[in-house]
């Protein structure tokens, strides 16, 4: 009885624990949508100009990589915020935690998206010649940036959400071997 206990203490624990960081994250994503929304315009306005003076057709299409980049992350954001902020704790707990431990990998199919819209804005750059860059020096710092960035995206999931993670994982296989006994 006093596992059982302990078991019910780490789950509403751990339950709370993810309600804490799923309002934060949908509060984030929704600030994010924001500014996303407001460069959306911006780009747009900033096309337009380029095509009312003539410029060349590389600096529109480079603002047009720029736009479509900061579309995809508006919208990625309103997908995230409304995940987050719509997370039902009222179901099952295995349910509940299973979708927990999935809302918290790393690397997810739907992060494809962000893959893309980083591509667009490579490309916006490389397209843009008035930022007067270098082909190759741009592809190598833009990687070694890429990169770091991930690195520490990666090094804050490892800290602040792969514990959210384990310990969900963790009570998911106690569930189950509970289930499985009876």
């Amino acid at each position: 009885m006093n596992q059982n206990k302990q078991d019910t203490v780490n789950l509403n624990t751990l339950t709370t624990r993810l309600k804490n960081e799923d309002e934060r994250y949908a509060r984030l994503s929704q600030n994010f949508q924001i500014v996303y929304w407001v460069l959306v315009v911006i780009y747009v306005l900033l096309i337009g100009i380029h095509i009312y003076e003539n410029e060349p057709i590389k600096e529109i299409a480079g603002n047009t990589c720029f736009l479509l980049a900061m579309l995809i992350f508006a919208v990625m954001f309103r997908h995230f915020n409304k995940e987050y902020a719509s997370v039902d704790y009222s179901q099952p707990t295995l349910l509940m935690l299973k979708q927990a431990a999935q809302r918290y990998k790393p690397f997810q199919l739907k992060t494809i998206w962000a893959l893309v819209a980083v591509l667009l804005i490579d490309v916006g750059l490389s397209l843009n010649e008035s930022l007067g860059f270098e082909l190759i020096r741009l592809q190598i710092v833009f990687v070694a940036v890429f990169g770091i960035a991930l690195a520490i995206g990666l090094l804050f999931w490892k800290i602040r959400y792969k514990p959210l993670r384990d310990d969900a994982l963790h009570l998911i296989r106690e569930l189950e071997n509970d289930t499985a006994a009876d």
